[in-house]
């Protein structure tokens, strides 16, 4: 069951992340003139969520009952 719900969350992080990367560049292409999107934002946001996917792939191998 532990393997079930870890690959819901691999799978849901991916979706998340391949929708997100479309509203980023969705917005990167069209450059609207109140856009606060530089590149420290884009790669600040990237890079969060490679430390959680990261982190779910440690906790992964972390178990309680050695």
């Amino acid at each position: 069951m532990y393997d079930d719900f870890y690959i819901a969350v691999i799978s849901g992080w991916f979706i998340l992340l391949f929708f997100w990367s479309l509203v980023i560049l969705f917005v990167y292409l069209r450059k609207p003139p109140n856009s606060r999107l530089t590149g420290k934002i884009l790669i600040g946001s990237y890079l969060f969520f490679f430390i959680i996917l990261v982190l779910f792939l440690i906790f992964k191998n972390i178990d309680s009952f050695f």
